[in-house]
């Protein structure tokens, strides 16, 4: 039999007391006496007691505006889509409880684009800010604002060093790393060569990148293996001339371990290859090369969960008053030819 929900006349009775003083420790009001609180809260822990905060939203105006700063997508870095998605159902479900969520974008390695879009955030009062520190110096100095202000901040896809108590979540990008450096290790002769590829363009840009090439070098720190790399941009129209001279120059190479941008190499390898292929991310032009056979492993980051478990973060943080953790770090998916069909959406896991 279904048990009828406590409610503040059960606390009171059960502790003692008038409901007055209950309702004012529930609601922190203070004006009570510390014997009398301590009464109470065992009341309600003895009770188990849970409050209607849905009920609680419907008599109060009280709306939550959530800024959200991350970069555009395009068609070169296609990987910010699933975060939309992301945000999408969980406003819809934190509707009811006043939340509501404005996407300011910038593109990836614009940081003026970035300064300005933390410039347009500062103007207005939002109760909460949900970011990509991509741009070091200029997120330092943003946060630093939204401290002054009272405004909570958590971080998500990267994290910044220089800020180690903003809560983040997302992936453990060294141990993504290191993941990859162990399948690797598993999957090719011991006598080769492995290759990391680095794709980047601005040198603060995506610390993440390096922190995963960190994660990949510890893997082999006390092995005897041969690792060599190749650096670029990628806006490099000369990458698959490149990378087709170093491996056809350099035989012994078996592993190749793409820290970002895979699917800007894939294509100078063929399922015929020799080459065992890991990199990250299940968007659509990665999916086509995984089931092709040119990749072997794709490392998810699950864009779609950092943007929809982030801003139920915000729920707990400002309509449950829990303190959050300072970490949050997701699963790290391995995801190949065989298991794909169980990522129904193409980038949900990436």
């Amino acid at each position: 039999m279904k048990k009828n929900p406590v409610g503040i006349k059960d606390i009171a009775l059960h502790a003692g007391v008038s409901t007055g003083p209950v309702d004012k420790v529930l609601n922190n009001r203070g004006g009570v006496s510390k014997k009398t609180e301590e009464r109470i809260l065992k009341a309600i822990e003895e009770l188990g007691y849970t409050p209607n905060i849905l009920a609680s939203r419907l008599k109060s105006a009280k709306q939550y505006s959530i800024a959200a700063l991350l970069p555009e997508a395009t068609p070169d870095i296609p990987y910010w889509k699933e975060h939309e998605r992301g945000f999408a159902d969980a406003i819809n479900e934190l509707k009811p409880y006043g939340f509501q969520i404005e996407v300011h974008r910038f593109h990836q390695n614009d940081k003026q684009a970035f300064v300005t879009q933390t410039a347009s955030i500062l103007e207005n009062n939002y109760d909460g800010v949900f970011m990509v520190p991509i741009f070091a110096a200029e997120t330092l100095k943003f946060v630093q604002r939204l401290k002054r202000a009272g405004t909570p901040v958590i971080f998500f896809d990267t994290q910044l060093p220089e800020l180690p108590n903003i809560p983040f979540i997302g992936q453990h990008s060294f141990d993504s790393g290191f993941l990859a450096g162990e399948l690797l290790h598993k999957s090719v002769s011991p006598s080769s060569t492995l290759l990391i590829i680095s794709l980047t363009q601005e040198q603060d840009n995506h610390l993440h990148f390096t922190s995963r090439e960190n994660g990949f070098r510890e893997f082999f720190k006390s092995k005897q293996r041969s690792i060599i790399k190749y650096e670029s941009t990628l806006a490099n129209e000369h990458i698959e001339t490149e990378l087709s001279g170093l491996i056809a120059a350099s035989p012994f190479v078996e592993g190749i371990f793409v820290t970002n941008g895979i699917h800007r190499v894939a294509s100078v390898f063929s399922p015929e290859k020799k080459h065992i292929l890991i990199g990250y991310d299940l968007i659509e032009e990665n999916v086509k090369y995984l089931t092709n056979e040119v990749i072997d492993f794709l490392i998810s980051q699950q864009p779609y969960t950092q943007a929809y478990a982030g801003i139920h973060l915000f729920y707990d943080l400002l309509i449950l008053k829990r303190t959050i953790n300072k970490k949050t770090y997701l699963p790290i998916d391995i995801v190949m030819k065989s298991n794909l069909k169980y990522y129904n959406h193409i980038g949900h896991g990436a």
